[in-house]
């Protein structure tokens, strides 16, 4: 931040002589650089310093103190403004006849003329803001033990609370899901859609597949991870999984929790604001919203919440209301975003909304996304939090948890069905997906090798002794001789499969009268394929025709049709 010389020298000759007057200096001189250098000389004796210090009001005193207590002196205008009311904007000849600096507005007005704050522009996480500083040479000159306002403490942890009723423990389904997802996109050409990620048509079948909700945010959110993570991709207008895929797939169930965690801190593809219930954001005007924001804030702020303990998620919100309100919000800008309350149809504008959109989207992450993520327990619809295992190594709080658990086989029974726990191989499973029928989706999956699931593998180019050696695998070489048999027949039949249709035959009694009849033009033209030495099969729907040509013929024709 700048000096107060720096800031003097950017205030016209009037706005110098104002604040001179309330530092009861007398400038003597037109020039506004030699003005301003005097001025600066005169602010910064620690007598006159005091004594402006004692003229404040508690109102003024506490504006001053909030701002002293901020990081490096400085906060956004934004905020400022909202804490302490405006600074009207007055050019010499409305700033000499209004006299605005007699009857401040408010303790912002009465400080700015008082040359004890100023403002600026600046470059932030949040792009270019507004901000209202204390000049940095001023700083350690305020007498600010004079005054009983100290803002400049951290805030107070969270009190945990004792535990409530209606839990909703976190899940790691989403692991299950994702693997689903993949798989779904493995068999089935899966187009991408702006805002809702998928077709209506294939969000309706996906609700077959999943263990949780297929929901237009939670397929989004899949979608990002799935890219986010380079295990899928979309290809010649389809999403499908990528070769790599493997490398989430055989990790641990722990593993890919904090795959999946950490590659969502990270995501700019997923955004909260367009998901959160209640909201319907709009593109119109071209403003942006960045999601990593909003989840920093969380992250930062969970510093604050009992490390293993109940807390009220209204009381976190509330704290990031007081101490960072602007967390997503260039500028501090309320007015350029165009957010409608979903079921009225209100535009939200202005800070007023900013429980119904700011502090709905901080709900949303902590009590919908890292629940689903299994990072946070809930309870009370929402209610109240508690932090994970995994959701307190998310935060820095814990070492990351380490599954030590062995995973199990998948069963095979004698009629083809599979059998697939939660906790086995998720790459085992994507696997299995790809030549058998998709048959439940629960705890354990079921599956079944059969003809239309082996037809599948026909596409993908999976050969029988590949399905049989990944199957005596992942069953830990228990796989029934019967299932065994059935792909290898499979196998047999090459690329053609095994039909069953029903057929006109002709049967005569002699090979010599078979020979004949298929040795004559007007004859030969109704039959199909020989189905021995004295039958051949009848071209479809014209045994009529060749019943009255062989009776032509004087052969008689017995039909059992």
């Amino acid at each position: 931040m700048q000096d107060l010389s720096r800031t003097l020298l950017n205030y016209p000759l009037e706005l110098l002589r104002v604040i001179a007057n309330r530092w009861d200096v007398d400038l003597n001189t037109r020039d506004s650089r030699e003005a301003a250098a005097r001025l600066a000389d005169a602010m910064r004796q620690p007598q006159r310093i005091t004594d402006v210090w004692g003229r404040l009001d508690e109102s003024q005193r506490q504006a001053l103190q909030t701002v002293l207590g901020s990081s490096g002196s400085r906060m956004p205008t934004a905020m400022f403004t909202r804490l302490f009311g405006e600074i009207r904007d007055m050019g010499p000849e409305r700033l000499e006849r209004e006299k605005p600096y007699l009857s401040p507005v408010s303790a912002a007005e009465a400080l700015y003329y008082r040359g004890l704050i100023a403002s600026t522009f600046d470059k932030s996480a949040k792009g270019p803001q507004a901000i209202t500083y204390v000049p940095t040479d001023l700083v350690s000159l305020m007498p600010t033990h004079k005054t009983g306002y100290d803002l400049s403490a951290p805030p107070e942890p969270l009190v945990a609370i004792p535990q409530p009723d209606n839990i909703r423990p976190a899940d790691t389904i989403l692991v299950d899901d994702l693997t689903s997802f993949l798989a779904f996109c493995q068999l089935n050409t899966v187009a991408l859609v702006p805002e809702s990620g998928v077709t209506p048509e294939v969000q309706k079948a996906l609700k077959n597949y999943l263990l949780g909700t297929a929901s237009t945010a939670r397929i989004a959110l899949m979608i990002a991870l799935a890219s986010g993570l380079g295990i899928a991709a979309e290809t010649n207008g389809a999403f499908r999984p990528l070769p790599n895929a493997r490398k989430w797939l055989d990790l641990r169930r722990s593993e890919q929790v904090r795959a999946l965690a950490d590659t969502w801190q990270k995501s700019t593809t997923y955004n909260e604001l367009w998901y959160t219930p209640g909201l319907k954001a709009e593109t119109t005007g071209g403003w942006q919203s960045d999601p990593l924001l909003a989840r920093q804030t969380v992250v930062n702020f969970l510093e604050l919440v009992p490390i293993d303990g109940w807390w009220p998620v209204d009381e976190l919100i509330a704290e990031v209301k007081e101490d960072e309100p602007d967390f997503q919000r260039p500028a501090g800008d309320y007015t350029s975003w165009y957010i409608r309350d979903a079921q009225t149809g209100q535009y939200l504008r202005g800070f007023e909304s900013w429980d119904r959109v700011d502090g709905a989207v901080l709900r949303f992450i902590l009590t919908g996304l890292m629940n689903g993520l299994g990072l946070v327990d809930t309870a009370q619809n929402g209610a109240f939090c508690r932090l994970t295992a995994y959701g307190r190594a998310f935060a820095g709080r814990a070492d990351w948890p380490v599954a030590k658990t062995e995973q199990p086989p998948i069963l095979i029974r004698d009629n083809g069905t599979v059998e697939v726990p939660r906790s086995a191989s998720r790459y085992d499973r994507f696997q299995l997906a790809r030549f058998t029928e998709w048959v439940t989706t629960a705890d354990p999956f079921i599956y079944r090798v059969s003809a239309d699931g082996l037809d599948q593998a026909v596409s993908q180019n999976i050969q029988a002794p590949q399905i049989i050696t990944f199957l005596r695998r992942g069953s830990h070489d228990q796989i029934p001789d019967a299932v065994i048999q059935m792909i290898e027949t499979w196998g047999q039949a090459g690329d053609g499969p095994v039909t069953m249709e029903r057929l006109i035959v002709l049967r005569v009694p002699t090979p010599e009268l078979l020979n004949t009849i298929q040795s004559t033009p007007g004859l030969r033209r109704y039959l199909s394929v020989p189905l021995g030495p004295t039958a051949v099969a009848v071209r479809e729907n014209q045994w009529n025709e060749l019943a009255a040509a062989l009776q032509a013929q004087g052969i008689l024709v017995e039909v059992e049709v």
